[in-house]
């Protein structure tokens, strides 16, 4: 689904997720520790990662509830690079 960045992006930011649990693409984001300032933060880390710039009507509550509905999100914005981080390519 995802690739490895990905998950270390969401990761670093769920302060909860104890390290030897999967991240499951349904794993409610807040009752692992993502907070306000925690989506803030993670908007910034995919931005970057990505090459993107997420609209405003895009960064709404729904869109951080789950891994799955941040990587949906990503992928509608970045379909160009496939899932893959902008300038890296995949082996």
């Amino acid at each position: 689904m995802w690739n490895e960045r990905f998950e270390s992006i969401i990761r670093d930011r769920l302060p909860h997720l104890r390290p030897d649990l999967p991240l499951e693409p349904d794993l409610v984001l807040s009752a692992h520790g993502l907070d306000s300032m925690g989506t803030i933060g993670l908007i910034t880390a995919l931005e970057d990662e990505y090459a993107l710039t997420l609209p405003d009507e895009a960064v709404v509550p729904a869109n951080f509830v789950t891994p799955r509905t941040v990587w949906e999100m990503v992928s509608a914005f970045a379909p160009a690079a496939g899932g893959e981080p902008a300038g890296r390519e995949t082996p």
